[in-house]
């Protein structure tokens, strides 16, 4: 059993939002979806080879500015929470276990991994083709992760000096 003394001494973590709320869950589960969304049109687009090959750039082009909007989005909110909270580029992009509980870094990190994986195996499976359109998807994941991490990671209040 800890004293009130114990405890004082550990400098309280200042959240932003829920992370357990569902506007947490739903970034989550988006990220996930949309990996499933980029994993199905990848396999559709090598089995049908140049039929879909310019929907499928369209696709992942999309998917790269949806990304890029978002990573911006949490770095924005990360400066902006930088004022109040120690913010930390680990902690922001939703790596440090220490500010991101492990459900959600776990299922962040996962869609980044995927889409990665997905993009380097068919755009390797079918080289020199609108096929390497999918190694820009993994920017979308990383944009989840930062928008996440901006608004749900715990990190410690900055001191007063």
């Amino acid at each position: 059993m800890t004293s009130s003394n114990e405890r004082a001494k550990v400098p309280k973590a200042s959240v932003m939002g829920d992370p357990d709320s569902a506007a947490a869950q739903r970034l989550v589960t988006l990220s996930v979806q949309l990996t499933g969304v980029f994993a199905v049109l990848s396999l559709v687009t090598y089995l049908l080879a140049e039929r879909l090959d310019t929907i499928f750039a369209i696709a992942c082009s999309a998917l790269f500015a949806i990304g890029t909007l978002l990573l911006a989005l949490g770095f924005w909110n990360g400066i902006q929470r930088s004022r109040i909270d120690e913010v930390t580029l680990t902690g922001l992009v939703a790596v440090d276990s220490s500010h991101v509980p492990a459900r959600a870094r776990n299922m962040l990190w996962a869609a980044i991994v995927l889409q990665t994986v997905i993009g380097v195996l068919f755009g390797s499976l079918r080289p020199f083709t609108q096929q390497a359109f999918g190694l820009l998807v993994p920017t979308l994941g990383l944009g989840f992760a930062a928008l996440w991490g901006s608004r749900f990671a715990a990190f410690h209040r900055r001191d007063d000096r």
